[in-house]
């Protein structure tokens, strides 16, 4: 069973989520409600929730300050908040919160962001791995050595040093003077996939690496390997993956973490 902590001011509002919910139903508990940050992260650390559905503007300890003193990428958090202060919620990214909700709350919304925080869940655990068990090997590219095309050496060699920048096959047509068509027809000749593809898991592959040294956050992440849309990194990154970053961010924690 799913254990939930709400953390909400409006005495109306936590009551109300509480009630409103059949939590049975996602197999699910509150296990506590707290009506400040410092209540709610004593609650917190308390209970040990799986979910928390967590208020931004708040007295004592506001939601995002009570996000900075807890573990990255171990609860799924639903944020709530008002219109006036969704820009301020949307900081709260930095600290692997994925849902966010505006008041007034609709029910269904609601509903949807429990699913999506029970799939997380069940993700991460799926993908929980032992300190004494074999490690997970991450991999969007295959290698590849020995390619018998200077071409396309040159062009493998320009977007390792521009992956991070926009970059057309126009741009390899300029840098090794030769036609797109024959710089895709080389892609396809020895890799087996489109320039568009290589570049993509290219960048997928750089993303796996900056999370194993363990010193960005997910959105930093994306931008760094030239993706300026958060949510397509993520969508982009669980099809080619087969799970999503957070995910996989979370395992090289635990990694790193026991490796100290």
């Amino acid at each position: 069973m799913y254990r939930v902590c709400i953390v909400e001011d409006e005495e109306i509002i936590r009551k109300g989520l509480i009630r409103s919910i059949d939590w049975e139903n996602f197999n699910s508990k509150v296990v506590g409600d707290a009506a400040n940050g410092l209540e709610g992260y004593k609650l917190i650390e308390r209970e040990k929730p799986d979910i928390i559905i967590l208020d931004i503007n708040m007295p004592i300890m506001d939601g995002i300050q009570l996000l900075e003193k807890l573990p990255r990428h171990t609860y799924a958090v639903i944020i709530i908040s008002g219109h006036s202060e969704f820009s301020y919620a949307k900081k709260a990214i930095e600290y692997g919160v994925s849902e966010y909700l505006l008041k007034p709350l609709d029910h269904d919304e609601l509903v949807q962001s429990l699913h999506r925080a029970i799939q997380d869940i069940e993700m991460r655990r799926s993908y929980e791995v032992k300190s004494d068990e074999a490690e997970i090997v991450y991999q969007a590219l295959k290698p590849h050595n020995d390619i018998e095309s200077t071409t396309l050496q040159m062009a493998l060699k320009y977007i390792q040093d521009n992956y991070n920048e926009k970059i057309t096959l126009d741009d390899l047509r300029q840098h090794t003077g030769r036609s797109v068509t024959l710089i895709n027809n080389r892609f396809q000749k020895f890799l087996g996939m489109t320039f568009n593809d290589y570049l993509t898991r290219f960048r997928i592959q750089k993303a796996i690496e900056l999370m194993q040294e363990g010193n960005l956050h997910l959105y930093e992440i994306a931008e760094d390997i030239g993706f300026n849309d958060y949510k397509y990194f993520n969508q982009v990154f669980q099809k080619i993956i087969g799970t999503s970053p957070k995910i996989v961010l979370t395992y090289f924690a635990r990694v790193n973490a026991e490796s100290e």
